[in-house]
């Protein structure tokens, strides 16, 4: 694993950051001259203690420039992230349906049917909360920008997040945005969880969209790794991605309006390996009565 580069390499690291005016290398005294947007003065990193802490990082560049604002006082989030925002449908009915303990109980269940998405590997990684009734899930893109990896394990955990909320009898909806994301302590900023938020509310189904704009990332990181390595493996064609993702009619709230496009077909989130012609009365919970819904939703449950 490589623990040390060289100055320019670092430079390149640095300027990646859009909360980042300029970074000049100076390559005489092995160093960086950073200057942040708005902020006075420069931050001077010398190759050395860059490199000194790299073994703390595994070796990545990305997070050790990350640490190095941090520590300096520079505000750092993912930045052109995928975020996926989940809702447990009748939430407050399910809480009010036991008593808090057996209510814990199956909660605690569920997530640990899910598991731990908090994945990092492949050079990617994954962050996810449960607040409440609803989940989130998000790609750390300060650890790679979104790649052929990071795509494929995000989707992967959302297709089958909604598999397993469903055999736990909690119905879910949402929706996968596109945008930033910032995170510290019990401080959450986000404009692609705020673009999710308002598509997840709007759909008359149990499912999950992909936006526009995050199908533009998509796009955009497919450019970028075919531009960077000559080939990319982002191709939502592809067996990977139609076992987990399907293209099709979007079932709106009639008359719901939003501040973007809502096209009669989009990208959705597929449950993985779910296709049980019996399953609204298998799985869905006693106190969930919405036959409209159940009838928009067979084609991610019922079908192949």
């Amino acid at each position: 694993m490589e623990y040390s580069y060289s100055i320019d390499v670092w430079g390149s690291i640095f300027r990646g950051f859009n909360q980042i005016m300029n970074v000049r290398a100076v390559s005489s005294a092995e160093r960086l001259d950073i200057t942040i947007k708005g902020r006075e003065g420069v931050l001077v990193a010398t190759r050395d203690e860059l490199d000194d802490i790299l073994y703390k990082f595994n070796g990545n560049p990305k997070e050790v420039a990350t640490s190095f604002l941090r520590k300096h006082g520079v505000i750092v989030y993912y930045t052109d992230t995928l975020v996926g925002f989940f809702d447990i449908l009748g939430y407050p009915d399910f809480i009010e349906s036991a008593d808090l303990s057996e209510s814990i109980r199956k909660m605690a269940f569920f997530v640990s049917s899910f598991g731990k998405s908090g994945t990092d590997l492949y050079g990617m990684k994954l962050d996810h909360w449960i607040l409440s009734g609803s989940v989130i899930i998000v790609v750390d893109t300060n650890r790679s920008p979104l790649h052929s990896n990071s795509l494929k394990i995000f989707l992967h955990t959302c297709s089958r997040l909604m598999k397993v909320a469903m055999e736990n009898h909690f119905p879910l909806r949402g929706a996968i945005g596109g945008g930033d994301f910032y995170k510290d302590g019990e401080l959450m900023v986000s404009t692609a969880l705020t673009d999710a938020a308002k598509y997840e509310k709007a759909q008359n189904w149990l499912g999950a969209i992909l936006t526009p704009k995050a199908v533009e990332l998509i796009d955009k990181a497919k450019e970028a790794e075919i531009n960077s390595e000559g080939t990319t493996e982002i191709d939502l064609s592809l067996e990977f991605f139609k076992q987990r993702l399907r293209f099709g009619a979007i079932h709106w709230y009639s008359g719901r309006k939003l501040n973007g496009p809502m096209p009669d077909e989009m990208y959705y989130i597929k449950p993985y390996k779910m296709a049980d012609s019996d399953w609204a009365s298998k799985y869905l919970p006693d106190y969930f009565n919405d036959p409209e819904k159940v009838a928009n939703s067979h084609c991610l449950y019922g079908e192949n």
